[in-house]
């Protein structure tokens, strides 16, 4: 297991009684308060935490693009957990929607293993959802790759233990302000926030299919209004588009269309006039389905904006408008019990029945690789330049070269069979020790009339429909609204369904378990779906494989040390561009600093945007802020940190100054922090 501490026995006791005995407690407080109030149907908890990773010099994760490494932070990456409690059955359901890439399974092992600690049994396999928005734009280095040369690179623990931490810390939040509330739930149409990328794949589906639905991508988000008794508590929605936005020539992190949507709504929920919010108001803007789904609407990688910010801007904000439309008109309260299941399945060979394949009995295959993988979407940017969509013939030059560099085995024959069309680039399924865990796993979650299928998968638009479709099938008549969270306590690629496979675009390329993997996750969804509602049945299911301790490791900033030149100070200001600043132009003050990605502040913070007030400095916008941008650049022998900040045109005029929150480290065993904040400078009115 990684990172754990050895306190002594006594100690140890005492710290988890005590523990106990609070979140015991909390608990009953929050019962004890419901049932004064009989109008409220559930217990509700909300909490947000940050898991924002290396800032400098860090390969980033998604478009495995060389050289695409962190160089600062435009939007912080945060976790939002939201808990529900069933006061009559004392079941609950947690769901976490996280700006991280993917949840890799391990991350979701870690969580619980923590949460045991604290709170016993209540949080566990079966009831907990941790989701990714999927952003592009953060850095990578949290997975338990299989070999030194993994293709998820090898695993920093100390970004892994950012993520799990925060994750964490977000569920305890939530755990410790449960209160009474009420859900209520709506939906509608995002027009104009993204299109099928992959329209050669959809069209080889079924056009009696294709018939049946109004276009190639689902427009519907699904909105949960959490309601107190006094206060709106939180927004959490579903909507199928890729955060994909930033592409892969940015090199700031951030939570992209979604992140913007999420932070926006948060910071403006104090003066927000459809609601009175609650001062602590989180608003999660969840992924969903988005497997052949780009924001990027000129389908060349730009668009609509002009430039990758502007872009990220529009399409969060026509998510924005639609979920506060439907969140100031939701209306229809969610009653019902919670209920919850969780399954592991093996996917290198499931032996899928005819009922789902319309093509006999069938096997998935070990996990591969195509070509088509690596040539990327072209409508997202496309990969490398040696491969392309759509390609199905081994290449044996091609072969040659991808052992030459990667040092991966070659393909073999009856995987190669198995998988075909597909030309195989890396066979990762096979061996007595696969390189990727073949384990998937599946939940299926019950919120009163609400059903969550979470999934560790990308989903092009039809599969999602016929997953939809078969859960809805095989459940009863309670489920009125059936949302999918794809990015879900782990990953396994995509999911296309058959027809797709076969055109081998990019999405089927990185379908990793072939053709038949669509109707295998339909097949085990439906026994899923089917044992939520009879608990006599039971279930067979493999034990995961575990791989924490046995990862390759590397912290690439472990033994950095930072520099600075001669007669200089660490916070020292170099220069602020200017004294006078109108709303709507930018300031940009530039200070001398350390290597963020040194270590990790409490404070969650390298900027503070501050007014004066009287004789005090009172904080006004953060790095969380989109107006606000950090970025570190090597200088010499030493490091410059740049802080921008576009003022907004409805900031209060007055004088200002900005606070850089640094660290440094000139021995690897030292974290030192500092503060340090430029000459004070005027905003005033445009005219």
């Amino acid at each position: 297991m990684l990172f754990r501490f050895s306190p002594s026995i006594l100690l140890l006791f005492f710290v988890l009684m005590a523990s106990a005995a609070v979140n015991a407690d909390v608990s009953k407080q929050a019962l004890a308060n419901h049932h004064k109030n009989d109008s409220t149907q559930y217990l509700i908890g909300t909490g947000i935490a940050d898991v924002t990773g290396p800032a400098f010099g860090n390969p980033m994760w998604g478009y495995a693009k060389p050289g695409q490494n962190t160089q600062g932070i435009h939007t912080r990456l945060k976790s939002r957990a939201f808990i529900f409690v069933d006061p009559k059955t004392q079941n609950r359901l947690l769901f976490a929607s996280v700006d991280v890439g993917s949840i890799e399974h391990h991350i979701f092992l870690e969580v619980l293993d923590r949460l045991k600690l604290n709170f016993q049994g209540l949080y566990n396999k079966d009831n907990t959802i941790l989701s990714a928005t999927h952003t592009h734009s953060g850095p990578d280095g949290y997975s338990h790759a299989r070999m030194s040369a993994g293709l998820v690179g090898v695993l920093n623990p100390r970004h892994f233990e950012r993520i799990v931490g925060g994750i964490v810390k977000s569920i305890e939040a939530a755990h410790g302000n449960l209160q009474p509330g009420n859900i209520l739930i709506n939906n509608g149409d995002v027009i104009g926030a993204g299109a099928n990328r992959s329209m050669k794949a959809y069209n080889a589906n079924p056009s009696e299919e294709r018939a049946l639905y109004k276009g190639a991508m689902d427009l519907d988000m699904t909105l949960l209004r959490l309601q107190g008794e006094k206060n709106a508590l939180a927004s959490l929605n579903w909507f199928a588009v890729h955060p994909t936005s930033m592409t892969f020539d940015n090199k700031l992190i951030s939570g992209d269309h979604k992140g913007y949507a999420s932070l926006t709504w948060e910071q403006d929920s104090v003066n927000y006039s459809g609601a009175v919010l609650d001062e602590n108001f989180i608003a999660a803007f969840a992924q969903s389905t988005p497997g052949d789904v780009t924001p990027n609407l000129n389908l060349n990688n730009t668009g609509p904006g002009k430039t990758d910010m502007d872009s990220t801007q529009i399409i969060g904000q026509r998510q924005l408008d639609v979920a506060q439309s439907l969140f100031n008109n939701a209306s229809q309260k969610i009653t019902g019990p919670i209920e919850s299941r969780q399954l592991y399945i093996d996917m290198s060979s499931l032996l899928v029945s005819d009922e789902f394949t319309k093509a006999g009995e069938q096997l998935t295959c070990p996990s591969a690789y195509g070509y088509a993988f690596a040539g990327g979407s072209s409508e997202d940017g496309g990969g490398h330049f040696l491969f392309s969509e759509g390609m199905k013939d081994q290449k044996w030059w091609l072969d040659f070269t991808i052992r030459m560099v990667t040092g991966t085995p070659g393909w073999t024959q009856p995987v190669k069979d198995c998988q075909a069309p597909k030309a195989i680039l890396f066979e990762t399924g096979s061996g007595d020790v696969p390189l990727q865990s073949q384990i998937r796993s599946l939940t299926i979650s019950r919120l009163g009339s609400l059903a969550i299928v979470a999934m560790p998968a990308e989903i092009t638009t039809m599969s999602a429909r016929r997953i939809r479709q078969a859960v809805k099938d095989a459940l009863g008549d309670w489920a009125k609204h059936i949302v999918i969270a794809g990015y879900s306590n782990g990953y396994a690629g995509y999911i296309t369904t058959p027809d797709e496979y076969q055109t081998q675009q990019y999405e089927g390329g990185h379908t990793l378990h072939g053709k038949w993997t669509l109707p295998a996750y339909l097949q085990t969804l439906t026994r899923l779906a089917q044992s939520l509602d009879d608990s006599s049945i039971k279930l067979s299911a493999p034990a995961y494989d575990d791989w924490r301790g046995k990862a390759p490791v590397a912290d690439l900033f472990l033994n950095t040390v930072d520099e600075i030149p001669d007669g200089k100070t660490f916070g020292e200001v170099i220069s602020l561009n200017s004294t006078l600043i109108k709303k709507g132009e930018k300031v940009s003050v530039a200070f001398w600093s350390g290597n963020p990605s040194t270590g990790y502040r409490h404070d969650d913070a390298f900027i503070s945007i501050e007014r004066k007030q009287g004789e005090r400095w009172q904080p006004v916008l953060s790095d969380m802020d989109w107006s606000t941008i950090i970025r570190w650049t090597q200088e010499g022998d030493g490091i410059v940190a740049q802080v921008s900040w576009t003022v907004p045109d409805n900031i209060q005029s007055g004088t200002y100054r900005i606070k850089h929150l640094g660290n440094y480290r000139l021995k690897p065993d030292e974290f030192k922090q500092f503060e340090s904040h430029s000459p004070e400078f005027k905003v005033v009115d445009k005219s």
